[in-house]
């Protein structure tokens, strides 16, 4: 029987970047296959948002190759294929939840935002704290709001950067539960906060 390989979601060789004398990429070579659920461990300063940032098109490496599902990283995120939430919520304080996820929708270009908008709150236990403004939300609800935003536009690639940090293990739970059910695109995950992957 022939095996065909698995489509490639994100590939590395050789990267390497560097601020200043600090080597935060030596040489990383890395595959993830599409349907992977994939967790980048280490302890602080050693590359892992660095990795995330170039694999989101947001910093270009000093040397060495990434593609993301086939293409550079940069062509992949305009193409909308790529969801990024990081550590910190990028959200705006003084708007509701609703508002902010219009915001991002209308960023991403997509089409049916109110529609959709409904979905990913609802993805994300929040369908009804749509008209909350987001500074007044916990710092959880914070966080699904953020996933909710990176998951509007449908991207072949989650790219996750300490999803769970501050988040209380029930909501840590359902946020891995909930990971898995996207599995069926690559989910890449910066995991140093949990000490592990998928937990």
């Amino acid at each position: 029987m022939n095996s065909q390989p698995a489509t490639l979601a994100v590939s590395a060789t050789g990267v390497r970047k560097r601020f200043g004398t600090l080597d935060a990429l030596a040489g990383l070579d890395l595959e993830v296959r599409a349907g992977e659920i994939y967790g980048l461990l280490g302890p602080n300063g050693s590359g892992k948002t660095t990795f995330i940032r170039c694999v989101a098109g947001l910093v270009r490496p000093d040397a060495g190759e990434i593609t993301v599902l086939g293409r550079t990283a940069r062509d992949a995120v305009s193409a909308g294929r790529v969801g990024y939430m990081t550590q910190a919520a990028a959200l705006y304080g003084d708007l509701s939840v609703n508002e902010n996820l219009a915001f991002f929708a209308r960023l991403e270009g997509v089409a049916d935002a109110d529609t959709r908008i409904d979905e990913v709150l609802r993805t994300v236990d929040l369908a009804d704290r749509g008209r909350s403004i987001v500074s007044t939300l916990s710092g959880g609800m914070r966080s699904r709001v953020s996933l909710a935003a990176a998951l509007l536009h449908r991207p072949d690639l989650l790219l996750l950067d300490e999803p769970t940090v501050g988040i209380d293990p029930v909501l840590r739970q359902e946020f891995w539960t909930h990971f898995r059910s996207l599995a069926s695109n690559a989910i890449f995950t910066n995991g140093a906060s949990s000490g592990r992957s998928g937990r």
